[in-house]
């Protein structure tokens, strides 16, 4: 069993074990709520509610309960399901001592942490994760939804009162979402002060689902732990978290069926290629090649450069995390560069 503490404004437990719902009962919200209002998805609901249910109704056997249950995926992460959720919680009667169960993935985990950011100005909530991706989503803090125009354009910092971790639902996982998670561990392996993205790099989907898990969630949760420690409100070493993420998020939001982690795989190439790591962004290539990522259709470098301008993290000019003598910085990118670095992007992955 591994337990960390994120020491940000409202400091919060990270339990990560098998069984790790049993930690509910020592949360101090949970301790007093009135009623808990699991919001999940229809894949998790149909594979793991019935457990979580057990749980709640075995440790608070006096508190009422709640599920409201979305469609799997991004198109979720909208306003159209964050006003369906507050019309749904006010009528069902949630007031400021009700408690949020974020169940499931990276997606439920910022709806329904904007809606415990948002509904009567604030409740609590809990991130119960489901995928290996959510060590990254589940802790610091970031809550939100996205817009026709981009991705997490709307959305608060708000942390939860606990993440409890049962790395046992992790077996139903199909394998884009081992893949997807993995790119994010990957990304927090480039950006540890001991790197052990090297460890990850010669790996086979199934290696990766034979790693103990546990311990190297706790990696990866190690390394955003001490970056959000320093910077909780992205004001500063934040931004390194996303790294990969400025053209993995263009790529992932102008394509019809492509994982955020398997975005983020593709971002990393190109973000080698910009720091002239010909040599890293071809390693990178051949891991996604060989956990078998299907690339998606390829568009202009127009298209993703509109919605690179798009990131938050942009004004007038296209800003990236890149790494320089194993230091990180944000730098501003002219479009020249972009663009060969796109082109060779293009021609290292062979993508058509």
């Amino acid at each position: 069993m591994t337990h960390l503490c994120i020491k940000t404004s409202r400091p919060y437990p990270v339990h990560i074990e098998p069984g790790a719902l049993r930690h509910l009962a020592e949360v101090e919200e949970a301790q007093v709520a009135d009623r808990f209002w699991i919001i999940t998805d229809q894949t998790v609901s149909a594979l793991h509610l019935e457990t979580l249910i057990k749980h709640v109704t075995t440790l608070f056997p006096k508190t009422n309960w709640m599920t409201s249950t979305v469609v799997p995926g991004e198109s979720s992460k909208s306003l159209e399901t964050y006003a369906d959720l507050l019309h749904e919680g006010i009528e069902r009667g949630v007031s400021r001592r009700t408690v949020i169960l974020a169940f499931g993935g990276g997606m439920i985990g910022d709806l329904a942490g904007f809606v415990a950011a948002t509904i009567l100005r604030g409740i609590p909530f809990i991130q119960i994760p489901t995928t290996l991706l959510a060590h990254d989503s589940s802790v610091g803090g970031k809550v939100g939804l996205n817009l026709s125009l981009g991705k997490n354009l709307v959305g608060a910092f708000y942390q939860p009162s606990a993440v409890l971790y049962d790395v046992s639902f992790l077996k139903t996982l199909p394998d884009r979402e081992w893949r997807s998670g993995f790119f994010e561990l990957l990304k927090h392996g480039l950006l540890a002060a001991e790197p052990f993205a090297d460890q990850l790099m010669d790996l086979k989907l199934s290696d990766m689902k034979q790693l103990p898990l546990e311990s190297w969630i706790a990696k990866g949760i190690s390394v955003k732990q001490r970056i959000v420690e320093q910077d909780e409100q992205e004001q500063g070493i934040r931004a390194f978290l996303n790294y990969g993420h400025t053209f993995g998020h263009a790529v992932e939001y102008a394509s019809e069926r492509l994982a955020h982690g398997e975005a983020v795989g593709i971002g990393l190439v190109f973000a080698k290629m910009l720091e002239g790591q010909v040599v890293e962004a071809n390693q990178l290539a051949q891991l996604l090649t060989r956990l078998g990522v299907e690339l998606p259709k390829r568009q202009s470098f127009e298209v993703y450069f509109d919605y690179m301008k798009r990131d938050k993290k942009n004004n007038q000019s296209i800003r990236f995390v890149l790494a320089e003598n194993g230091k990180f910085n944000l730098e501003e990118i002219p479009v020249g560069r972009l663009l060969s670095a796109y082109d060779m992007t293009v021609r290292c992955l062979k993508w058509d």
